[in-house]
This record gives C-alpha cells, sequence and structure tokens, in this order.
C-alpha cells in the first residue's frame, strides 16, 4: 500500500511570548508514535516533516499526495478562524499563512488533524517519559508486521473520503505543555495508550483496531476536563463507518 505521513510544525518565533515548545514535543512524539506497533508501524521514510516552510512547500507536498492509497496530514502550530473564509488558517512562519481547505485538495483516503491555535501554559500535566516508557512497552509487546498489515487492511475496508479533527471549536484557543506537547495531540496519543492497556485480547488469535474517530472522542474528553472547559475538540468525518485506524493492537 503506497501511503504517507505529513507533518507540518510551527511553534512560532523563538523568544516570543507565544512561542510553544510543545510543538517540537508533539513532531517528537507523533513520529515515536506512528513509527510504533500501536500506531501502526509506519516506516520512517514514509513519514515526513515541514517545520515552518512556505505556502508554497506546503501546496507542494499536498499535492504529491494525491496519488496515494491513503495519506495522514497533522498540523501543530499557530493558528485561527476566518469567518469571512468558514475556515482555519494555519500560520505557517512570519508572513506565511494558509487556508486549511489548501490541505483536503487530491486524493481519496485522507485523514487530516489540526493542533492549532494554541495558547501557552506553563503547568505540567503528565510527563512526557510516560509515553516514551508506553512505546517501549508497546515495542515489546506488539507485531510490527502483524500491526502495519491489520494497520492497512483496516484503511483499505474503510469507505473513501476526508476525516478532518480540529483541536478546538471556532472562537477557542488550544492548551499547550513543554512537557505533554498540545492538550490535543497529548490527549490523542494517549487515549491510544490507555486502549493499549485496558484492551485484553489474546494477540496470539486475535486483533483490535482503534479508528481515528474512536480516539478522537476519548481524547475530547480529557482535553474539556484539562481546559478546564475551555477547549472542546470538533471533527468532520463521513456519516457512515468503518473510518480510518489510528491504533492498532497485534
Amino acid at each position: 500500500m503506497n501511503k504517507s505521513i505529513l507533518i507540518i510544525s510551527n511553534p512560532g518565533e523563538f523568544g516570543a511570548n507565544n512561542y510553544c515548545e510543545g510543538v517540537n514535543v508533539d513532531v517528537d512524539q507523533y513520529q515515536d508514535f506512528f513509527k510504533s506497533p500501536l500506531g501502526g508501524s509506519w516506516y520512517g521514510s514514509e513519514i515526513s516533516h515541514l517545520s515552518r516552510p512556505s505556502s508554497l512547500q506546503v501546496k507542494d507536498a499536498v499535492s504529491k499526495l494525491a496519488s496515494l492509497d491513503y495519506s495522514l496530514i497533522l498540523f501543530c502550530g499557530h493558528g485561527w478562524y476566518s469567518s469571512s473564509d468558514m475556515a482555519t488558517i494555519l500560520e505557517l512562519r512570519h508572513g506565511q499563512q494558509l487556508n486549511e481547505m489548501e490541505l483536503r485538495k487530491g486524493g481519496g483516503k485522507r485523514t487530516i488533524l489540526l493542533d492549532c491555535c494554541r495558547e501557552v501554559h506553563e503547568e505540567s500535566i503528565v510527563e512526557a517519559s510516560m509515553e516514551k516508557r508506553a512505546m517501549d512497552s508497546a515495542e515489546k509487546s506488539l507485531s510490527g508486521k502483524e500491526c502495519r498489515k491489520y494497520y492497512e487492511d483496516a484503511i483499505a475496508k474503510a469507505s473513501s473520503g476526508l476525516i478532518i479533527t480540529h483541536a478546538c471549536n471556532i472562537n477557542e484557543t488550544a492548551g499547550d505543555s513543554s512537557s505533554y506537547g498540545g492538550y490535543y495531540s497529548g490527549s490523542l496519543r494517549r487515549s491510544a495508550i490507555e486502549w493499549m492497556r485496558k484492551k485484553d485480547i489474546d494477540l496470539k488469535e486475535k486483533y483490535s483496531v482503534s479508528s481515528i474517530v474512536t480516539s478522537h472522542d476519548k481524547a475530547c474528553r480529557t482535553v474539556n476536563t484539562l481546559s478546564g472547559g475551555r477547549q472542546n475538540p470538533q471533527i468532520e468525518k463521513p456519516k457512515s463507518d468503518p473510518y480510518y485506524p489510528f491504533a492498532v493492537l497485534a
């Protein structure tokens, strides 16, 4: 199967008051997650990262995804909502912005995760080392080969279309922690880890897949708690399942 992950990030100007170190945490931990068996055992060659790119660089990268069987685009950084365009505007770097609609162009099966409009909070929520330990545990207990196989099988069975998640609702800001990453991105990965810990199946006989929709729903509850009800993630998805996978046990 031909598939690819495109990570786009912009923590802001280093030293600025709104610089988000959590964005860099998200980039590293997302890559660790997706390369792990739990995240589908993606190859490093299938994952690309654009740090503070120009709008032209992003458009070019997205155009190259059009011919793939499946693509996953993640944006971590600053953004705002345009009421006139009725879309989220991604801040790529100083003087460079992009309408999120540009990420929807081309290709059939695609998931888009937008963790933007990020407000900086200093408090540490969960140690990043906890996530690293969970990834190490997944490496030991899961089969990378089998996880990749069933992850791709779930993509093949899913209906074509777009799934877009937003870290917060219109007119809301999204929390950020220097150790946890973005409230939404961190909670999304954490939901997969908690699902792995609680799922009791015999991996010698069965496998299990958690869709992006299920993972998003679980993450929403955590984000709402962390933000004191101020941040409410949203999702756009086809009306019927099956949906694209986010995590897999095999």
